[in-house]
């Protein structure tokens, strides 16, 4: 049966020579936002399918240039997706595409005019379930399900879903009735009383360039279709009085829509099944998008020691940014085995989810491709990019329940430009997928945050601009929180240490010329860090220590252990009672006087077949180790340290 024709639909007459293409050519985006037209495509009840293409798509005008049926027989969930192609979901739950060239409908291999590319699709045929898939501009395609979104991609060209396809990139969504993508990774979530909640999602860095601003407008009541030709143009079709509604949404925008009630373009819309459009008639120009970020050279990072099961891994960023692995093979010697490609520093030493794993965490120059390095039990290295487009190295922390959060920092876009210093967050989740990156930070840091974990409760620490710490603490759905500034200025990475009572230190060098080592200590209640520190002893010849990094680590006996490098010589203190006290011996130079050599990097500590192990390197790149016993009792200093050059 064919369509009857809507006042305010045509402004010319329907001829069979009115063919714009829905392809390449006309009616694809172009510099002027939207090119000459967008496509419009509705599936009546009858199985008729129909293609109106709107003219005004810039500027909310109502006009049309054509409209003609292209399709018979039509059931089930349609929507369009970038160049042509729609998808068709059967009831029985087949998901099928088809491409609309302009004129025709295309022929696959086999002389078909669709592909199956999928099957068990069918809730989104159901009433309550048809506005939870949309396709943005790029092809990406994402479905809410349940508390989930997640993302898909089909590569037209092979012909097959990527491998992450169907993954799983943020949760807590259960809020939303339906979902809308326009342009690249731009994406509205309607809550059940008709607010919009912006987002975009950058695939290429699987993070989320803007996460949820949100607005009210009318245009957009609950019950209301909501599709996009892209570029931010979104259109609706109002329940009841069945107008076509257009709008037009800017990040940029201090308002965000072009007009504060939409504009109508037609009327008597009300009957389709289904309304969608072509996603890449229009575009946006300038927005931000995460790409080559300037990846910050942090030379004189700690070495990553890695030694799960007793065999010592000592990976370190060489001042070429390659990062390297010097092992104990067990023989006698150790040796170097590099890791492929360029990085800034590396994080610190988690368990894996694994027994008997461990792994750590670097950044890729020039890329900034957060990277996740496993030892496996094997003794075999495994490796997982996160993506990100992050400026440093990461850090680490292993959830109770095995999953990890890894913690960097990037930048946003704002006004038209990315701001630096911006920190996010990567939460895994119990099957091993990660969601996408965000952002949990306005300040702007300057460097690689310090972060523990207490239980499911994790504390990060970063310094800011102006040499302000600000620190953060997640609640209980793991999204991190501003608490302020500490009360002292601290290092670029501090040390976060815990008691066996789970209070939290904070172990750093103070910033202030002609200060040294000292210990915040967190309130008994964990309500914060305490105003007042505990100064550590001043090192033999007091030599200054701005730019100084510390190590600290827990002993066995229940004391803290803090190490440092300063005067190119090592030294370590301990303190005298538990962990938080405020009596520590005096420090003990490490190094020997008579090795005369000079230490230039941070040290790392961890505990170690039963002894205190201190890693430092020297200015011409050569690595040293040193051990000592720990005594039972803390107010016993540790004993005197033997030391060795591994390579």
């Amino acid at each position: 049966m064919r369509k009857k024709l809507r006042p305010f639909v045509l402004s010319v007459a329907l001829a069979a020579s009115v063919a714009t293409a829905v392809t390449s050519g006309a009616g694809t985006a172009s510099a002027g936002l939207c090119g000459a037209v967008s496509n419009v495509f509705t599936m009546q009840a009858d199985g008729d399918l129909w293609l109106y293409q709107h003219s005004g798509p810039s500027t909310g005008a109502a006009t049309w240039a054509g409209a003609r049926q292209v399709g018979w027989g039509w059931g089930g969930k349609t929507f369009a997706g970038p160049n042509g192609w729609l998808f068709n979901i059967t009831t029985g739950g087949e998901l099928r595409r088809l491409r609309y060239n302009g004129s025709g409908w295309d022929t696959f291999p086999g002389g078909g005019q669709y592909d199956t590319i999928g099957w068990g699709w069918q809730k989104f045929v159901e009433t309550a379930n048809r506005g939870k898939i949309t396709i943005d501009s790029d092809g990406s395609l994402y479905t809410l399900e349940g508390d989930q979104l997640r993302w898909w991609f089909f590569d037209q060209q092979q012909r097959a879903w990527t491998p992450d396809s169907g993954r799983v990139i943020d949760k807590g969504w259960s809020r939303f009735t339906a979902i809308a993508a326009s342009g690249q990774g731009g994406l509205k979530g309607r809550d059940a009383s008709g607010v919009l909640h912006h987002f975009r999602y950058d695939r290429v860095s699987e993070r989320f360039a803007l996460y949820e601003t949100w607005q009210h407008n009318l245009t957009w009541q609950t019950g209301t279709k909501l599709f996009s030709p892209g570029g931010d143009i979104y259109y609706t079709v109002r329940p009841g009085s069945g107008e076509l509604m257009w709008n037009d949404y800017s990040e940029y925008s201090s308002d965000g829509w072009r007009t504060s009630t939409g504009a109508v373009i037609g009327y008597d819309w009300g009957t389709d099944v289904d309304i969608t459009a072509t996603t890449s008639d229009c575009r946006q120009n300038g927005y931000w998008f995460p790409r080559n970020p300037v990846v910050e050279d942090q030379s004189a990072m700690p070495v990553a020691y890695v030694s799960p099961r007793g065999a010592a891994h000592l990976v370190r960023v060489l001042p070429d940014n390659q990062l390297t692995d010097l092992r104990d093979t067990g023989f006698g010697y150790w040796a170097f085995e590099p890791f492929s490609g360029e990085y800034t520093g590396t994080s610190n030493v988690v368990p894996g989810a694994e027994s008997g794993t461990e792994v750590f965490g670097s950044t890729r120059r020039p890329g900034g491709d957060v990277v996740l390095t496993t030892l496996g039990n094997d003794g075999r290295w495994r490796v997982q990019s996160l993506k990100g487009a992050m400026r440093v190295a990461p850090s680490l922390v292993r959830r109770p329940d095995g999953t990890l959060v890894v913690y960097a920092m990037g930048d946003k876009a704002s006004d038209g430009g990315p701001w630096e210093g911006q920190l996010y967050y990567r939460e895994q989740l119990a099957n091993g997928d990660f969601l996408a990156w965000k952002r949990f930070s306005d300040g702007l840091h300057t460097e690689t945050v310090s972060v523990i974990n207490r239980g499911d409760e994790v504390t990060i620490v970063g310094r800011t601009v102006g040499g302000f710490t600000s620190w953060y603490r997640t609640g209980a759905d793991g999204v991190p929180v501003d608490q302020g500034r500490l009360p002292h200025y601290v290092s670029p990475r501090p040390k976060l240490v815990a008691t066996p009572q789970s209070r939290i230190l904070l172990v750093d060098v103070s910033w202030a010329p002609g200060e040294g080592v000292f210990v915040l200590p967190e309130w008994p209640d964990h309500a914060g860090f305490e105003p007042t520190r505990t100064n550590l002893p001043a090192l033999p010849g007091s030599p200054a220590l701005e730019g100084s990094q510390v190590d600290a680590v827990v002993l066995p006996n229940g004391g803290l252990a803090v190490s440092l490098t300063a005067a190119g010589k090592v030294y370590v203190t301990t303190s005298k009672g538990a962990a938080d006290g405020t009596e520590f011996h005096p420090w003990q130079q490490v190094s020997a006087e008579g090795l005369n050599i000079e230490f230039t990097e941070p040290t790392s500590m961890r505990m170690d077949t039963g002894y205190l192990s201190v890693v430092a390197v020297t200015g011409t790149g050569s690595y040293w180790r040193f051990a000592a016993g720990v005594p039972q009792d803390p107010a016993t200093p540790l004993s005197w340290f033997t030391g060795r050059q591994l390579a």
